[in-house]
């Protein structure tokens, strides 16, 4: 989550509730009232390509979703994809849980 806009004049890295001099106590916009970005990150599974690099494909069975086809100890396969799976796959669960948890109106 990119909160910057929720702390229009900074907070220290560590003690949140404060300014960088650590006693200014910080000013707070609620979420609701300014835009926040979301980042779906998942640092476990990573591959770093080089600038340039043509060899785009990876194997791999490791990372948070299983629910993945492509993911091979064998075959290799385009961890860009399984970026784009991973991500509507999440998705898809948050949103089937908000509907199956909401009351249906007759």
């Amino acid at each position: 989550m990119d909160a910057t806009n929720m702390y229009p004049y900074g907070s220290h890295p560590i003690r949140s509730g404060y300014l960088q001099d650590v006693s200014t106590i910080v000013t707070i916009i609620p979420r609701t009232m300014v835009e926040v970005k979301y980042f779906f990150v998942d640092y476990g599974i990573s591959s770093y390509f080089p600038p340039g690099s043509q060899a785009r494909l990876v194997i791999g069975t490791e990372g948070r979703d299983q629910d993945v086809p492509e993911l091979s100890d064998d075959v290799t396969y385009d961890p860009f994809k399984v970026d784009i799976f991973t991500i509507g796959n999440e998705l898809r669960q948050l949103f089937c849980d908000v509907c199956l948890s909401t009351p249906s109106i007759p």
